[in-house]
């Protein structure tokens, strides 16, 4: 039989117990929650955590550190910054829909220049495409 994992934090396991009868976690929070609770049970093997819960070894042990160092405020926080801000946002992205929107433009250098011009946003053509595609208008019709 393979060895149990145990987390040895009964104060942990309580406060994670708490934790879980609440239901305004979102799915990625509430299986954070729930790793800690199998592992702070202490009658689960490690690879059966691992296998229930869909997450690598790697992953489960970062977490157990988090929740061990700041308990279920430290489990649950995030580490990321979330990405970069775009840089066609509010207004100009807004402006940018209406254009495509009413065939103002019939070239991606076009819409590049405007954006240069009138709103002093650079981007590169790869960019200006990338946002035709997620805006989903087509520039000029095919023959």
């Amino acid at each position: 039989m393979k060895k149990r994992y145990r987390l040895n934090r009964p104060d942990l396991f309580q406060a994670v117990t708490d934790e879980l009868r609440k239901k305004h976690y979102d799915e990625a929070s509430r299986k954070r929650l729930f790793v800690a609770w199998l592992a702070g049970r202490g009658t689960w093997p490690l690879e059966v955590i691992l296998d229930r819960a869909k997450i690598s070894r790697r992953c489960f042990f970062g977490w157990m550190k988090a929740f061990k160092s700041g308990g279920v405020a430290g489990l649950l926080s995030r580490q990321h910054g979330g990405g970069r801000v775009p840089k066609v946002q509010g207004a100009v992205r807004d402006e940018l829909m209406a254009g495509l929107a009413s065939g103002r433009w019939k070239r991606a250098k076009e819409v590049q220049r405007w954006l240069q011009q009138q709103h002093g946003v650079w981007l590169n053509m790869p960019a200006v495409y990338y946002w035709i595609r997620k805006l989903r208008r087509v520039l000029k019709e095919r023959p």
